[in-house]
């Protein structure tokens, strides 16, 4: 036993050490996100959107320039009630509820010091938001919805800068001690987004009478700083 120890032990190492010798090219981040709405958007929702964004880069060997992608997901609002099921069935009751969403895709171009315990960055960004509110069932007391509807979507284009520091959390050593590698960083940053003229509802926009639903349909540019903090891997 002490002997598969021993080697399970020295693999790891190896590991570890051997890839530090090496330049890692890609990196993977997830981060928690909110988002703040700017200008006649931000007018219009008076709200924090709170979500998450899931990150890719790839670093060009031998230079401070990286190319990636990145996939993020905001609650602009939601509200909720309990309804009976049906009029022929008033003694069950389910959960209805209304969210407004926004999901952003985009491509960026980083510049960053490919080594330090700290390294700032800027980035340059270009892709979409995509503003949609839906309307699910489920049980009471449950969260996800088993039935949904989509309300209203839309697409806009959307760009802009970025900025931050990503701070090493967990480095390694190569076996001679002679290159030092971050695998493991804290990233805290910040993103504001020029975004496109899109329509979309906000909390309190759908209206329900006598069995016909009515909107209350917003447009407007869907700017929007969006900041950051969440943990980056490099391999």
């Amino acid at each position: 036993m002490k002997t598969k120890a021993a080697l399970a032990t020295a693999a790891l190492g190896l590991w570890l050490a051997g890839p530090a010798a090496a330049e890692k090219k890609f990196e993977a981040s997830l981060r928690f996100t909110p988002g703040f709405p700017l200008g006649e958007f931000g007018d219009t929702l008076d709200t924090t959107g709170l979500g998450m964004d899931l990150g890719f880069a790839y670093r060009w060997p031998g230079t401070i320039v990286s190319t990636g992608a990145s996939f993020g997901f905001l609650i602009m609002g939601s509200e909720s009630r309990d309804e009976p099921l049906s009029a022929t069935i008033p003694d069950l009751f389910v959960r209805v509820t209304t969210a407004n969403s926004l999901l952003l895709g985009h491509l960026f171009v980083r510049l960053q010091p490919r080594e330090g315990l700290l390294r700032p960055y800027a980035e340059g960004l270009a892709g979409f938001h995509y503003l949609f509110t839906t309307t699910s069932i489920s049980e009471t007391g449950s969260w996800g919805g088993t039935l949904s509807s989509t309300n209203l979507d839309d697409w806009a284009f959307s760009y802009g800068l970025g900025g931050g520091v990503k701070l090493a959390l967990l480095r390694v050593r190569s076996e001679d001690s002679s290159e030092t590698k971050t695998i493991l960083d804290l990233d805290l940053g910040a993103r504001w987004l020029k975004g496109g003229r899109a329509d979309y509802l906000k909390k309190g926009s759908v209206h329900r009478e006598d069995g016909v639903v009515t909107y209350d349909v917003y447009n407007s540019r869907t700017d929007l700083l969006q900041a950051g903090i969440g943990l980056t891997v490099s391999f």
